[in-house]
């Protein structure tokens, strides 16, 4: 049987992606009132995920998988609460950063919705971010406002490469319950006319008696909330971090809605990891 390139490396695809998910959680009170932080950390653990393949699909997936763990807390890059990034102008009040996110898609060749139409793969997306602390003395603790621009690259499916842009303006919220770190998110999305081609377009080489012809075009992409909760635990000088995390997408009242392909707007999706920090 002939394997594809993009095969043989889906799994370590899916590998990075999922620690560049999952980072942000984990690592969610890297700013926390502690005398002194070591500048990197090294460790090893578990992380899975589990969601449907898309937006607006009702055919849901899991990724299970041991996942590396680093910290880097230089003065310029860092890997933090918001995942890797790059800090080009940072105040305890605002905040211009370079920031990556990412999402697996495993197996969507599986899905009935888009039998006979290609791949999707999972994504990396970068970009800069411009953020306000509206309510904290920084932005570890309180209310801040998010004004997030990326640039969104499939990875790991026949047709990889940029597929589009979106922009995420989020409210943020953080503090801490006893030893847990608590985070709320709820933002709304706006997508470039590539991206919703992407996922929801179906072009007439595709159309069934089911599927018919249908173009997406640029404009607003719903709303979500993110609730996640993050732990370090140390016993007997063992240190291990725990986080999780929940996120619901709303996609009604978008012109997606009208694309064969999207049968449920309301969709969850989650993570969880356990870290064991080795240095």
């Amino acid at each position: 049987m002939k394997i594809s390139l993009f095969e043989r490396h889906l799994p370590r695809v899916q590998l990075l992606l999922l620690i560049l998910l999952l980072a942000p959680f984990v690592q969610a009170d890297e700013d926390s009132d502690k005398p002194q932080q070591k500048n990197w950390e090294l460790g090893l653990g578990l992380g899975a995920v589990a969601g449907p393949d898309y937006r607006g699909s009702d055919e849901y997936r899991s990724f299970i998988s041991p996942i590396p763990y680093f910290i880097y807390r230089g003065k310029y890059i860092r890997s933090d609460r918001e995942g890797v990034r790059g800090n080009f102008f940072r105040t305890d009040q605002y905040e211009f950063t370079l920031s990556a996110s990412a999402s697996i898609t495993p197996e969507t060749d599986k899905s009935t919705l888009r039998e006979g139409m290609p791949e999707l793969g999972s994504t990396f997306e970068l970009g800069p971010s411009f953020n306000i602390n509206l309510s904290g003395e920084d932005f570890s603790r309180g209310w801040h406002l998010q004004l997030p621009w990326r640039a969104v690259f499939a990875l790991g499916a026949e047709e990889s490469g940029y597929i589009g842009s979106i922009i995420q303006p989020q409210l943020v919220y953080r503090t801490r319950f006893s030893e847990w770190t608590f985070s709320y998110r709820a933002g709304i999305t706006y997508a470039s006319n590539d991206y919703h081609n992407y996922y929801y377009s179906v072009a007439p080489e595709y159309v069934t008696a089911e599927r018919p012809e249908f173009r997406a075009k640029a404009g607003y992409s719903g709303w979500n909330n993110n609730f996640s909760l993050s732990r370090s635990f140390s016993h007997q000088g063992f240190q291990t971090r725990f986080a999780f995390f929940i996120r619901y997408d709303n996609i009604e009242h978008t012109d997606i809605t009208d694309s064969p392909l999207v049968v449920d707007d309301h969709s969850m999706r989650g993570g969880i990891a356990l870290i064991w920090v080795i240095k």
